[in-house]
C-alpha cells in the first residue's frame, strides 16, 4: 500500500485522503483544477466535520494540509485506516485469484504456455495489419468497419484467457515503426487480462477489448511530425495531440455496431480520478469503469515501451510508479492489475539471491513472487552461463528474488532472452 502521506511536498505538507481529515486542520491544495470546485480559495482552514462531507460531495478524494498552520495526522487514526486496508487489500486479492482460477481453468487444462506463444507467432503479425488497416481507412477518409477487427479481438481474448503471459510479453517488445498498432493491441490484450481479473463478462469484455484496440485510432489524423515527435512536444502541440481523442469519437460515433462502452472507453480512457486528465475533466465516479480499466493499462504499457524520446521503464518500476498514482487511479483496479501481470511481470529481467541474473518467463498465480525463470547471467563474472530454466514456486529451497534489474545495465539484449 501507497503511504498516503507520501508527496513531493516540504516536510511541513502532507498529501491526506479524506477519511485523514479532521477539523482544525489548513488545507493547503484541493489537488484539483481551480474552476472544477466551488470552493473560493484553495487553502483555508477545516473548521467543522460538515465542510470535510462537502469536500467529499465533490469528488474531492485527497488534499494536502499545511502542519504548521493547523493539525497534524492523528497517528492512531493512521495505523486502523493502513490496518484497514492491508485487510482489505488481502480481502480482494484472495477474490481476484478465485476469479481468475475459475476464468482460466479449463484452457489451461490444454494448452501449455508454450504451445500458446507458437499458436501467436502468425497472429501476432496478422493482428498488426488488422490495426494498421484500420487507421489507413481513417487516413483515406473511409469508414471503419468493425467487423474487421471482431476476429482480432476474439483470438486476443482466447489466447490471454489461456495464457496472458503468452501474448502480453510479446508486445512488449515494439518496433518503433509500428508503435502505435503494438500500443492498441498491447492495451486490448492487458484490458482483456485486467477485466478476466475482475470478474467482467464474456460480452462486455469483447466490448471492452474492442474499445482499447480502438481508442487511439484519432491520431491518424494527427500530423506526423506532432505524431512522431523525437523530443517534448510544445504547449500548442501537446494541444494538438489531446484532440486525437476527440477524433476518435468523431471516427467512431457513426460506426455501426459500436456501442456506448466501448465509446466510453474511447472517450475517457485519460481521464483520471483527482479531475487532471482530458479532455473533460472529469473526477471519481464520473469515469467509467471500463476507461478507469483502459487508463491504467494504457498508462503501464506506454511506461514500458521504448520510444523515440523516452526510454523504457522496468515492469516492476512501472508497477510501483502507478502503485503510487493514488490521486489517478482506484487503488482497488491497481490490486487487481498487479494480481493480473504479476509483481515480476514476464519479461522482467530479475536478481536472485545468489547472484544469478533470470528472465521471468510465467507467473506462479499462487505466489507472484516466485515466479518460473529462465537463469542465464552469473554477476559475479559479468558472463553469460548455459540458461535452465527454474521454478521458484516448486522447488524445495530455491533462490529468492532481491529485486528487478536493468536489461541495459548489464548490456543485456532483451529480445534476445524474452519469451516469446
Amino acid at each position: 500500500m501507497t503511504d498516503p502521506l507520501t508527496g513531493a511536498y516540504s516536510p511541513d505538507l502532507r498529501k491526506v485522503t479524506l477519511d485523514l481529515l479532521r477539523p482544525g486542520m489548513y488545507i493547503r491544495d484541493l489537488q484539483v483544477p481551480w474552476l472544477s470546485h466551488p470552493f473560493f480559495r484553495q487553502r483555508f482552514l477545516v473548521r467543522d466535520q460538515a465542510l470535510i462531507d462537502r469536500l467529499r460531495q465533490e469528488g474531492i478524494r485527497e488534499v494536502v494540509i499545511d502542519t504548521k498552520q493547523g493539525l497534524d495526522v492523528d497517528p492512531a487514526m493512521l495505523a486502523r485506516i493502513q490496518q484497514d486496508d492491508r485487510t482489505r487489500f488481502a480481502h480482494l486479492d484472495e477474490r481476484f485469484r478465485e476469479i481468475r482460477a475459475q476464468r482460466t481453468e479449463g484452457f489451461r487444462e490444454t494448452v501449455t504456455l508454450e504451445e500458446e506463444r507458437n499458436r501467436l507467432q502468425f497472429f501476432h503479425q496478422e493482428a498488426i495489419q488488422t490495426v494498421q488497416a484500420l487507421m489507413d481507412d481513417v487516413r483515406n477518409g473511409q469508414t471503419i468497419d468493425l467487423s474487421r477487427a471482431e476476429p482480432t479481438v476474439e483470438r486476443l481474448i482466447l489466447s490471454v484467457q489461456r495464457q496472458p503471459d503468452a501474448l502480453i510479453p510479446l508486445l512488449r517488445m515494439k518496433n518503433p515503426e509500428a508503435y502505435d498498432q503494438q500500443h492498441a493491441l498491447s492495451v486490448a490484450s492487458m484490458a482483456v487480462a485486467l477485466g478476466s481479473t475482475l470478474g467482467i463478462g464474456e460480452e462486455t469484455l469483447r466490448q471492452l477489448a474492442l474499445g482499447a484496440l480502438l481508442q487511439d485510432l484519432g491520431k491518424a489524423r494527427i500530423p506526423d511530425d506532432i505524431l512522431h515527435k523525437p523530443d517534448r512536444l510544445t504547449a500548442y502541440e501537446t494541444r494538438w495531440m489531446r484532440r486525437h481523442v476527440f477524433e476518435s469519437q468523431l471516427i467512431l460515433e457513426d460506426t455501426p455496431g459500436i456501442t456506448d462502452l466501448m465509446l466510453d472507453v474511447v472517450a475517457h480512457h485519460h481521464e483520471r480520478l483527482d479531475g487532471t486528465g482530458y479532455p473533460h475533466a472529469l473526477s471519481g465516479d464520473q469515469i467509467p469503469l471500463h476507461a478507469q480499466v483502459a487508463a491504467i493499462v494504457d498508462v503501464y504499457d506506454a511506461l514500458t515501451s521504448d520510444r523515440s524520446y523516452q526510454q523504457r521503464t522496468e515492469p516492476t518500476e512501472a508497477l510501483r510508479q502507478i502503485y503510487g498514482m493514488t490521486s489517478h487511479f482506484h487503488l482497488d483496479l491497481v490490486q487487481a492489475f498487479v494480481r493480473t501481470v504479476g509483481i515480476y511481470p514476464a519479461g522482467s529481467l530479475v536478481r536472485l539471491d545468489n547472484n544469478y541474473l533470470a528472465v521471468v518467463i510465467e507467473q506462479n498465480r499462487d505466489d507472484l513472487l516466485k515466479p518460473r525463470v529462465c537463469v542465464m547471467f552469473d554477476t559475479r563474472i559479468d558472463r553469460y552461463v548455459r540458461p535452465y530454466l527454474l521454478d521458484l514456486g516448486h522447488r524445495l529451497e530455491p533462490p529468492s528474488i532481491v529485486g528487478f534489474e536493468s536489461y541495459a545495465r548489464w548490456g543485456i539484449d532483451p529480445r534476445r532472452w524474452h519469451p516469446t
